[in-house]
């Protein structure tokens, strides 16, 4: 049974308490829907199909209502690629209005995935275009006479003054909302088992891309709220929180002021509080997001009792060598310096590959073994001055730094691919062989191994787009429709949704993954 405790609290309107009905009724169309299907693919056991039906009656409210959630992940796929419903509109016209089946079509191919894990099918399946139509045409009806009045809605469009404003909504839109909790349950599950913390959710509200064209909670948010362009920027940029060890300088009920003991800069902080358990002197190790000129806590903060006997120096040095990309967020300093090491390493290593950044191995051991000559041939390239040096600092005594390589890639007997990312360094593919021997089948079938390895390329968010396209520029892109069911001609732009679907972050700012010690 579905029980909508999803929404938010405090909030209702007189059209709320038509929703448990509307569901009652949805839920028994789409079982007699699911007697007319051609395949089991798309067939629900009785809790995914109730979860199923409460999401698809949330998605008709924020439709019928014009909450503005859909609205804001059609914009930005009409920015993205100029569709706003993505390969499977079957009009190429102007972007459908209402509670249309065209956007039902897009929504469960999404969500059907998450409810079962992981299924891969088309998006003109005949099925699909079954429930698609089914559920929009009943849920139209059954909304023709409800008021226009949604408590979902007036909750979105509460003040949105001060930080805490809009991450009460940010924090609901993620964990709770029928766009994200799917893929916020997953994200739980995969990370802790399901077990939600403040930690958890932080992460996942603020720097997590989801499948809905890899946009995040705050992309959606920003989209939503009634704010200035500079502020839906501003929300946009809070997957970089600057995340540090502060030292309180003052503090009283309304701010207070902190030093990021990392870059050594000030920030004024927003509180609001009566009691603030914030004391000068202390160090809290935290996490802060902009907001209207102001800086406000994310996520959870871990308490020192005093600075005094913190080694600064040995702080700083600790963060830049394990959390380089963190501090690239707020240190402009140390930015510049990875990016400039990042570029030297990257010309050094195409230097030696004679200018080809793809290299295909046929085992783990053959590229250790040139691993291991390239290093030597870069050690050599230093000056006895800068030997001596970095032997020194690293305290080494057999020379230049012995090469750690895992042992699953010592191991491995099918094909490594590697490619020299200017931006991520090596990047490394397993499978290698079979990912190749299927992009070069040319319209025949594909082996099981072959689609697995296409798919995980595509779908893994380890692997850049970058080096994606550097592989089909080389061996053509033809053969990655098939491993995910797309099928017929298809609009220039399908590549680009699966990438921007799959690897979202990498559409995001990212620092080369490079520590500075």
């Amino acid at each position: 049974m579905t029980d909508f405790s999803h929404r938010p609290e405090g909030y209702r309107g007189r059209g709320d308490s038509h929703l448990p009905q509307i569901a009652d009724g949805l839920r028994r169309v789409l079982r007699r829907t699911e007697r007319d299907f051609a395949h089991d693919t798309l067939r629900l056991g009785d809790r995914a199909l109730d979860e199923l039906v409460e999401l698809l009656v949330e998605f008709a409210e924020d439709l019928f209502n014009g909450v503005g959630i859909w609205a804001a992940y059609e914009r930005y796929n009409s920015v993205f690629f100029g569709a706003a419903l993505p390969l499977t509109s079957r009009d190429a016209g102007s972007p459908p209005a209402g509670i249309h089946p065209d956007r039902f079509r897009h929504f469960l191919w999404v969500v059907y995935p998450a409810l079962i894990g992981g299924v891969v099918f088309s998006p003109t399946h005949q099925d699909l275009l079954r429930i698609a139509d089914a559920a929009s045409e009943f849920l139209a009806g059954a909304f023709r006479n409800v008021p226009r009045i949604s408590g979902l809605k007036m909750f979105l469009q509460t003040s949105n003054v001060y930080g805490w404003d809009v991450k009460r909504k940010l924090v609901w839109l993620g964990s709770q909302s029928y766009l994200f909790r799917l893929f916020f349950a997953r994200y739980t599950q995969n990370r802790a088992r399901g077990k939600i913390s403040i930690a958890l959710t932080d992460d996942f509200i603020c720097q997590e891309c989801t499948e809905w064209s890899g946009l995040g909670a705050i992309d959606v948010l920003a989209g939503v709220l009634d704010i200035s362009d500079d502020e839906r920027k501003g929300l946009r940029s809070w997957y970089e929180r600057h995340t540090a060890p502060y030292k309180i300088l003052s503090v009283n009920n309304k701010t207070m002021d902190a030093l990021n003991v990392i870059n050594d800069q000030p920030y004024r902080i927003r509180i609001n509080m009566k009691n603030p358990p914030f004391k000068r002197g202390q160090l809290v190790f935290g996490s802060l997001v902009p907001w209207r000129g102001e800086w406000y806590w994310s996520g959870e903060q871990r308490f020192f009792d005093s600075s005094s006997k913190v080694d600064f120096e040995q702080l700083k040095r600790s963060m830049k060598r394990n959390s380089s990309a963190i501090v690239c967020r707020y240190s402009k300093e140390h930015e510049t310096k990875v990016r400039e090491v990042a570029a030297r390493q990257y010309d050094l290593m195409m230097k030696y590959h004679e200018g080809n950044d793809l290299a295909w191995y046929p085992d783990g051991l053959s590229m250790a073994a040139d691993w291991e000559k390239e290093a030597r041939w870069q050690w050599e390239l230093r000056s006895p001055q800068e030997i001596d040096g970095v032997m020194g600092k690293h305290h080494l005594e057999k020379g230049r730094p012995e090469m750690n390589i895992p042992k699953h890639l010592l191991e491995h007997k099918n094909g490594i691919g590697v490619f020299i990312n200017p931006d991520e360094g090596k990047e490394i593919m397993t499978s290698f062989n079979d990912l190749v021997e299927g992009l070069q089948r040319k319209g025949e079938a594909l082996t099981e191994d072959q689609e697995d390895a296409i798919r995980g390329f595509i779908c893994s968010d380890n692997l850049s787009p970058r080096f994606v396209k550097r592989v089909l520029e080389q061996y053509g892109s033809e053969c990655v429709k098939a491993p995910f069911a797309l099928q017929g001609d298809l609009p220039d732009y399908w590549l680009d949704y699966l990438l921007r679907r799959y690897k979202g972050r990498y559409f995001r700012k990212y620092y080369p993954s490079i520590s500075l010690v």
